[in-house]
């Protein structure tokens, strides 16, 4: 399925609708939240049943990508079958069982933090990717798993928050460009720490000793883990590049949800976006 562009935009496009149910829990009201709560827990035991009726060793390629270029393998990983399953059954049942264990002033304090959440939320994202590939599992879980596909969510969730506080564009790209440096910056911290302690999975550069710039075409060479690798492929591209991309997918994803919802009808208190006011003319008494 990954390997056909219909496959690669049908993962997104759920990666787009978890992360939005995700981000829009604290909003629904107490029967919605309780029952995705436990439909989240009922995946959970579903992958369970997967996990215990999964034998033998699974293999995987660790791949990472330097610029949007071409795709490099920083390592091979083999493990056995089931533990992917496993690794899904306790995300299912923590996220379940924490969805109905909330109190209500709990679930009104994440809604009051939305920010805070989408932060919390890409920083989880991330730790699930290294988990993922460390216990080989399949190529399409670790490609659906990143914080790069959550960015044109987090910034139509941004948007409608800030509108509901009635703040305007500016406020939307100060966000933005916040989370941007919040979770990159996180990212950068990993591929540190994993690059340096050699712990494997993408994030960890020290395998990539040639690699191709995409824009200018020239190689380079790095020592295994040297200063110079870890800050050039790793460091530099996360603080400069990505948050560039996700500020720009942010908005992005703003316009669109915002442009929908003022099709819709729904649009109001945005400062800058509201749908025009049709004057009737003013009757005699």
């Amino acid at each position: 399925m990954l390997g056909t562009t219909l496959g690669r935009v049908a993962i997104v496009l759920a990666v787009w609708a978890a992360g939005a149910a995700l981000l829009c829990w604290p909003r629904l009201p107490g029967p919605w939240r309780r029952a995705l709560a436990l439909a989240t827990s009922a995946a959970g035991l579903v992958f369970l049943i997967l996990a215990l009726n999964t034998q033998g060793l699974r293999e995987s390629a660790s791949t990472a990508v330097f610029l949007m270029g071409r795709h490099y393998v920083t390592e091979q990983v083999s493990a056995t079958a089931s533990l992917p399953y496993y690794v899904a059954t306790a995300l299912c049942l923590l996220l379940g069982t924490a969805g109905l264990a909330l109190s209500e002033d709990a679930v009104r304090a994440v809604r009051e933090r939305w920010l805070a959440t989408a932060i919390v939320l890409s920083l989880a994202v991330t730790a699930t990717r290294f988990w993922l590939e460390k216990v080989a599992a399949p190529p399409a879980w670790c490609y659906a798993v990143g914080v790069t596909w959550l960015a044109p969510v987090v910034g139509a969730f941004f948007a409608f928050n800030l509108r509901r506080e009635r703040k305007g564009k500016a406020a939307l790209l100060t966000v933005l460009l916040l989370y941007a440096l919040a979770v990159r910056g996180a990212v950068a911290a990993l591929m540190v720490a994993a690059s340096t302690l050699r712990l494997g999975s993408h994030y960890d550069v020290s395998a990539l000793v040639r690699i191709q710039n995409p824009v200018s075409g020239r190689f380079y060479e790095f020592a295994p883990g040297s200063f110079s690798q870890v800050w050039n492929v790793g460091v530099i591209p996360q603080l400069a590049a990505w948050p560039v991309y996700t500020v720009l997918a942010g908005l992005m994803g703003a316009a669109l949800a915002l442009g929908v919802s003022w099709a819709a009808g729904v649009s109001r208190g945005w400062v800058g976006l509201r749908r025009p006011v049709a004057l009737s003319p003013a009757r005699d008494p």
